[in-house]
């Protein structure tokens, strides 16, 4: 095995997944990321590949590809010292970032921008020690492109929109980091702009249950102090401030990491940003459908800001805003996102290919969701 990968964000889900797929083609990989509550960088990185893995012989096997090197990518030099830093880089054929702050609570946002703009800014800096042939390689987010309601062009980065959240902020502020970078140092940048990662299309599985998934989790909880039925389902009477036309870019996490993957080890690829995301993004009001059908229930509705100026919100709807606060704007509008680099770069038929995100799929992910109690037990 002579491909040695340096990957930050291992722990997490994208970055877990990637593990996998990486040592799947010959690569060895070295995982960034510190110790934390009482686990070694080691143990956490075992942890995660557990949760991909289910254990057993395929657990072994990866491990037996891996290393932790522990550092944090918010700290200069990952905060190793020049004998290490020296070690690691002399190591590195590839570098992935991966690793990334994702809340969209705005309290973390100083937290948010250190991880996400000063961490990019400490990789960057590693790759231009170690200079691997191609370059750094970066996992942005398709929703770069902020509050813009337009065709988003993967070659666009700033066109003078606004944003919904400190991630998507943070994020766009990074890519910009790393264009000056690849003007000024000549840095060969392959970013990767996913949508909104969800569970794996054939088991809806996930360890992420945040965005559209509080909806459920919401109702699932109401439902128990809900005495009104009709026809065999529950009525929970709940208007939502949002717009059942606008679509959610919503994209399984193996068609995610099979595009990365398959761009990764593709030369002629390198040095182009590409749009992870889907062809045909289910609408706001098919989630809504799906998820009322899921829990035997029916009554809630999205709709406009007019209908709380007629009726103000009751106890019930102000709780549910309450609760998903920091995503109300991505209830209202939502750009839609080009696909070209890819289509440059790779044959049709090589291209991989993207699960459907219909009724069927929807419904996978939510019965995964209630089936293994919020990731507290391993789905049937």
């Amino acid at each position: 095995m002579d491909k040695t990968v340096l990957l930050t964000g291992a722990n997490g889900f994208l970055g877990s997944h990637l593990v996998p797929e990486l040592v799947k083609n010959n690569f060895r990989v070295l995982c960034l990321l510190r110790s934390q509550k009482g686990l070694s960088a080691h143990d956490r990185l075992r942890k995660a590949l557990e949760s991909v893995c289910h254990g057993g012989e395929d657990l072994s096997e990866i491990m037996s590809c891996v290393d932790a090197v522990e550092g944090s990518i918010e700290r200069e030099d990952f905060g190793l010292d020049e004998r290490k830093l020296d070690a690691l880089a002399q190591q590195v054929d590839h570098v992935l970032h991966c690793a990334a702050m994702t809340t969209f609570l705005p309290h973390l946002s100083k937290e948010q921008w250190k991880a996400n703009v000063q961490g990019t800014d400490h990789i960057a800096r590693f790759v231009l020690r170690c200079s691997p042939r191609d370059g750094l390689h970066y996992v942005s987010t398709a929703y770069v492109a902020g509050d813009r309601k337009d065709l988003v062009y993967e070659d666009e980065l700033d066109k003078g929109q606004g944003f919904l959240s400190g991630y998507e902020k943070s994020k766009f502020h990074a890519e910009k980091l790393l264009r000056q970078y690849q003007k000024e140092h000549n840095l060969k940048i392959t970013t990767y702009r996913p949508g909104i990662i969800v569970g794996d299309s054939e088991s809806g599985r996930t360890v992420l249950f945040n965005g559209v998934y509080l909806f459920v989790r919401f109702f699932q909880v109401a439902k128990q102090s809900v005495d009104d039925t009709r026809q065999g389902k529950v009525v929970i009477p709940v208007r939502c401030l949002g717009n059942p036309e606008v679509t959610k870019n919503f994209v399984h996490i193996n068609y995610v990491v099979n595009t990365i993957a398959r761009l990764f080890m593709l030369p002629k690829a390198h040095g182009a940003t590409y749009h992870i995301t889907h062809d045909n993004p289910p609408k706001l009001g098919e989630l809504g459908d799906v998820m009322q059908e899921v829990l035997n229930m029916e009554g809630m509705e999205f709709v406009e800001e007019e209908a709380f100026r007629e009726s103000p919100a009751t106890e019930l709807e102000t709780i549910l805003m309450e609760q998903i606060g920091v995503y109300a704007p991505y209830l209202r509008s939502e750009p839609s996102f080009d696909k070209g680099n890819i289509k440059k770069v790779l044959s049709e038929d090589a291209i991989p290919q993207c699960p459907p995100m219909d009724h069927q799929a929807l419904e996978k992910l939510f019965c995964y969701a209630i089936e293994s109690n919020w990731g507290r037990k391993r789905s049937t």
